[in-house]
C-alpha cells in the first residue's frame, strides 16, 4: 500500500514546531541538581576541572561548584526530560516532581528581607568595595557596622582554635572556610564559601554548632564568631555576630534560620 505523502503546508508546520521547542528548550538553560536540593541554572552544561564543575550562569557570569557537590543523576534526568527549573522527587511518577528550586517555597534571601521590612539596604551579593582603608582607619557598611569583607587579614592567634575549627567544618561539607583575626581577640572572624541559598542556611547553622562545641573545648576562650558568608566569586553573602545565645537559638531549632538570617545579617 502506498504511503500517504505529507502536504508541504503541513510539513512546515512541523518544522516550524520543532524549530519553537528547539529554541524553547535553549531558553531554559541547562539545570544543574546539587545533592543538597537546591538548583542552578546555566547556559550549558557544566565542565569539570581539577575536581572543580565550571558554570556559566544565564547571565554570562562564570561560577564554580565542587564536582562532588553535584547530583549527576537528577541533573541528567531532568535536562533529559525538559523540567526547565523542576528538581526530581523520589516516589513520584519517574521521580518527576515541580518542586521549587529554591528553599523555603521558592523565595531569595532578597524576598525575605523585603517581607520582614528591612529598610533600604545593600542586598547580599553585593561584591566587596574595592578602594581599600586609609592606614588605621576600618572601612563601614552603609549600616555602620564594620565591613569584615574589607577588615585586614591576620591568621587567628590560637593554632589550637583554628585547627579545631577547620576540622569540624570540614566535617559538615565545607572545605573552603578560613579563620581570621576578628574585631576583637576572642572573636575569631569566620569566612566561608558558600554556593546557594541552601548553602548560606547551612553554613549558619554549622557556625552556631562549631561556636558551641568550641566553646565547650576551650572554655572562656572565646565570647562569639563574627561570620562572613561569601559566594565563590568572592562576592559577600552576608556578615553576622553570632553570640552563644544566638547559637544556642538557632541550635535548638527556636527561632528558624531563614528568620535569623533576615533579623540579624549586618548591611
Amino acid at each position: 500500500m502506498p504511503c500517504s505523502r505529507v502536504s508541504r503546508p503541513a510539513l512546515l508546520a512541523l518544522l516550524a514546531l520543532v524549530a519553537a521547542a528547539s529554541l524553547l528548550l535553549a531558553a531554559a538553560g541547562y539545570t544543574i541538581v546539587l545533592k543538597d536540593g537546591s538548583t542552578l541554572v546555566a547556559k550549558e552544561k557544566y565542565t569539570v576541572q581539577n575536581g572543580r564543575a565550571i558554570i556559566t550562569l544565564l547571565n554570562g557570569t562564570q561560577t564554580f561548584v565542587r564536582a562532588d557537590q553535584i547530583d549527576v543523576k537528577k541533573t541528567e534526568q531532568v535536562n533529559k526530560l525538559g523540567l526547565g527549573t523542576g528538581v526530581l522527587v523520589p516516589g513520584s511518577p519517574q521521580d518527576v516532581g515541580t518542586v521549587p528550586a529554591q528553599p523555603r517555597k521558592d523565595e531569595t534571601l532578597a524576598d525575605l528581607i523585603h517581607k520582614q521590612g528591612a529598610g533600604p539596604r545593600e542586598v547580599p551579593g553585593s561584591k566587596r568595595q574595592k578602594d581599600q582603608p586609609a592606614a588605621g582607619r576600618l572601612v563601614k557598611t552603609k549600616a555602620g557596622f564594620t565591613d569584615l569583607s574589607a577588615f585586614p587579614r591576620k591568621p587567628y592567634a590560637h593554632a589550637d582554635v583554628t585547627a579545631q575549627l577547620q576540622q569540624f567544618f570540614h566535617t559538615q561539607g565545607f572545605d573552603e572556610v578560613e579563620i581570621w583575626e576578628g574585631t576583637q581577640s576572642d572573636r575569631p572572624l569566620i569566612e566561608i564559601s558558600t554556593n546557594s541559598e541552601g548553602s548560606v542556611f547551612k553554613a549558619l547553622s554549622t557556625a552556631a554548632n562549631g561556636l558551641l562545641q568550641i566553646r565547650t573545648t576551650f572554655p572562656n576562650r572565646l565570647s562569639a564568631f563574627e561570620v562572613l558568608l561569601t559566594t565563590p566569586a568572592r562576592e559577600r553573602a552576608g556578615q553576622f555576630e553570632l553570640t552563644p545565645e544566638m547559637a544556642t537559638e538557632l541550635v535548638s531549632k527556636r527561632v528558624d534560620v531563614t528568620a535569623f538570617f533576615v533579623h540579624n545579617v549586618q548591611f
